[in-house]
């Protein structure tokens, strides 16, 4: 498969990236700054015309980028630009905070949700509005860590997913980001969660 992973220079990002070409997959690395990717690709994913140019011929395109106003425009912009390069399927990687603690009770409009987080945790649930308002013409899916116990550690392959706006559930919640991005590739080899949000944990 060809893979586009914008925002490949993240965390997240870059650990996509390996994962991809760990199974064997053909990755183009896309970050506003790609000098220090192999084989990256320089460009920002709010310019229509030069992302459109990047992500040309690709099976598949990974978002994984940051910042309150970066994400939701992003979002927008492959809502409009994909289709018409004749790219269908997306996976943005979006936040754990506009899963729900209880139905219709999103964490991240708790009184006691980190205000540090707080912006970012509402632009991510802004793109995932925008996804099931405008992204029919898309085989999106939009992958929702834990909400807080994302963290850095080992591949173990030992994780759970599920569809739906719930988090996993059980005694161990977290997982780690090298697992994380194993999940996200499951989701675009096996072709799951079309036009689904679905989270991991163990």
């Amino acid at each position: 498969m060809k893979i586009a992973i914008v925002g490949a220079s993240g965390h997240i990002g870059s650990a996509v990236v390996r994962e991809a070409r760990d199974r064997g997959h053909e990755v183009t690395p896309v970050a506003r700054d790609a000098s220090s990717l192999g084989n990256g690709v320089d460009a920002d994913v709010l310019d229509r015309g030069s992302i459109a140019g990047v992500l040309t011929g690709h099976d598949a395109v990974v978002l994984a980028v940051k910042g309150p106003e970066t994400v939701p425009a992003a979002v927008r912009t492959l809502i409009d630009v994909l289709p018409g390069i004749g790219v269908r399927r997306l996976l943005v990687v979006g936040g754990g905070g506009s899963l729900e603690q209880a139905p219709g009770r999103r964490f991240v409009d708790s009184p006691n949700f980190p205000k540090e987080y707080l912006a970012e945790a509402r632009a991510q649930g802004e793109a995932l509005d925008l996804l099931r308002a405008q992204g029919g013409a898309l085989d999106w899916s939009y992958a929702s860590p834990p909400p807080v116990h994302l963290v850095d550690g080992e591949r173990t392959g030992a994780y759970r997913v599920k569809a739906g706006d719930a988090p996993i559930s059980g005694a161990d919640t977290r997982i780690t980001i090298p697992d994380f991005a194993a999940a996200l590739l499951d989701t675009l080899e096996e072709g799951s969660f079309v036009r689904e949000r679905f989270t991991a944990g163990y």
